[in-house]
């Protein structure tokens, strides 16, 4: 596929035939078919996602080892009648190519990667910059599609936050919000940790397992706003910027991607060396802003709804594929909700999850 410099967005939509995403679709869907003949059969994973039972059907088993072990602490015995089904497959090992793409190079959308004119109140079409896979759901069907060329192109962090926009565009209609932010706390209730990379809310998030507190995620969670504010974890991972990881040294045996430090950031694993420390999800009590202050103490401030919305929804939204005015309301429904801080981060890494298990601990409401 060609990745276009610039985007028409005019030009475009106009030229779509309105049947074209569902025969798009239809016939990505034979192509599965066919990577899963060739593989001699599917397997078949589980997961229970927010409440939610899905399905990820996979032609052949080379993607397993990289899509499904941030999802393993979801994991569930088969079930009859899943909510949601994913086929997945590479061209490489099914020996099975996709088709050339019916739209022109300038239908990409140039960040979030939806394919102009391919997305309608029913199909959801979307390239992945960085890995370059092809996304699609039918909604109607409650069916979705994964394609990769090859293994060789999935980067860490998808290793570390797969599928992100198939399950963000059907579980958005599920009143479930997957955002970018962490979530720590505590089986009664927790934070959710909302902010842009770098104002340290991985390190936040990763210094509460070294506490009395449990984590739920670092940099991807889902949350709902009903019947009360919840978050729920999707992912086992978190990630450091690899000149950092000294800093938790706790950590050190849960790297993932340890010989790559030199071109990747570090890619934990927690359910692998810490199961015990996973919440699967909690009431969420506040949102806290990180920044770092540069002293040496960890402080809260109280702060407004408003300030807490523009650290969550921007990167969300830039982030996520299908990721619209709904999406901004649950958000926003959440951060009316619940008290808002400034989570003003010292250089006492203890001091983090002491502070936010002070919080807690008083009883916020």
């Amino acid at each position: 596929m060609v990745i276009p410099k610039k985007i028409e967005l005019e030009a475009a939509t106009s030229n779509t035939d309105p049947q074209a995403p569902i025969d798009f679709f239809n016939a990505v869907g034979e192509k599965y078919k066919t990577a899963e003949v060739a593989s001699e059969g599917s397997v078949e994973r589980f997961y229970n996602l927010a409440g939610h039972k899905i399905r990820l059907c996979f032609a052949g088993s080379a993607l397993i080892p990289y899509l499904t072990p941030a999802l393993s602490h979801l994991e569930i015995e088969a079930v009859a009648n899943p909510e949601l089904t994913v086929c997945l497959w590479d061209s490489e090992s099914t020996h099975t190519a996709m088709l050339p793409p019916p739209w022109s190079k300038d239908c990409y959308h140039p960040k979030r990667g939806e394919i102009i004119g391919y997305n309608t109140d029913r199909i959801h079409t979307s390239f992945q910059w960085g890995s370059y896979a092809l996304s699609l759901l039918d909604r109607d069907r409650n069916l979705g599609i994964y394609w990769i060329s090859t293994v060789k192109q999935i980067p860490y962090w998808e290793t570390g936050a797969p599928l992100r926009t198939i399950f963000n565009v059907w579980l958005n209609q599920r009143e479930v919000q997957l955002v970018h932010a962490g979530a720590v706390g505590l089986p009664e209730g927790g934070v959710l940790l909302a902010g842009k990379g770098g104002s340290g809310k991985s390190t936040s998030a990763l210094a509460c397992l070294n506490s009395n507190l449990f984590y739920a995620s670092d940099d991807y969670c889902l949350i709902s706003p009903t019947p009360t504010p919840t978050v729920f974890s999707l992912y086992n991972t978190g990630k450091k910027n690899a000149d950092d990881v000294e800093r938790l040294p706790f950590l050190a045996s849960a790297i993932r991607n340890r010989d790559r430090l030199d071109t990747e950031k570090a890619l934990y694993f927690i359910h692998q060396t810490f199961p015990e420390k996973i919440l699967n999800h909690f009431p969420i009590k506040a949102i806290l802003i990180p920044r770092i202050a540069g002293t040496k103490d960890t402080t809260l401030e109280p702060t407004s709804s408003t300030s807490a919305l523009t650290a969550l929804a921007p990167s969300t939204m830039i982030q996520l594929p299908g990721t619209g005015k709904e999406a901004c309301q649950m958000m926003k429904t959440v951060a009316d909700r619940v008290p808002c801080y400034e989570l003003r981060v010292g250089t006492e890494i203890e001091q983090i999850p002491q502070t936010i298990f002070q919080l807690l601990s008083q009883g916020i409401h």
